[in-house]
């Protein structure tokens, strides 16, 4: 087994790789994109655990139902 400081080239770790069942690939290629894109963005501010948070829903949404409404009828050709 490998010491955390050790590190392997793509080389050795493609045997390996080859040996994995589909499923473990396929969360193999999601930790790997999972890393890339925390490297290659800000981290945003995570979600504390038992907390609530409002998330916009459509109901009871009437304003914005009008609003879409008079836009369809402005793109609605007029006999």
């Amino acid at each position: 087994m490998l010491d955390w400081e050790e590190t392997m080239s793509l080389t050795e770790l493609l045997p390996s790789i080859r040996g994995l069942s589909r499923p473990e690939k396929l969360r193999l290629i999601q930790v790997l994109a999972a890393e890339l894109a925390a490297a290659e963005s800000p981290t945003p501010a995570p979600l504390a655990e038992g907390e609530t948070y409002p998330v916009w829903s459509p109901y009871d949404a009437h304003e914005a139902a009008a609003t879409l409404l008079n836009l369809l009828d402005e793109e609605r050709p007029r006999p």
